[in-house]
């Protein structure tokens, strides 16, 4: 049986994959953390990106009952 490749990784376009450790991953997520919340706008994008809003700015019903 072939060995299959494994899935390949989405990335962002300006960011290589690159695996962190320790202080050097805890210092990429502050630093994507300050860019995030940098201002409103780019809060609720990272939010959309997410699917907690809509694109009409609303909030999604992310549990259904």
């Amino acid at each position: 049986m072939k060995r299959q490749a494994p899935p390949e990784l989405a990335t962002a376009a300006a960011s290589p994959l690159r695996m962190l450790t320790g202080q050097a991953l805890l210092d990429d997520m502050e630093a994507f953390r300050k860019e995030v919340t940098a201002t409103p706008e780019t809060a609720r994008e990272a939010l959309r990106r997410i699917g907690v809003l809509g694109k009409d700015g609303r909030l999604k019903r992310l549990i259904h009952d």
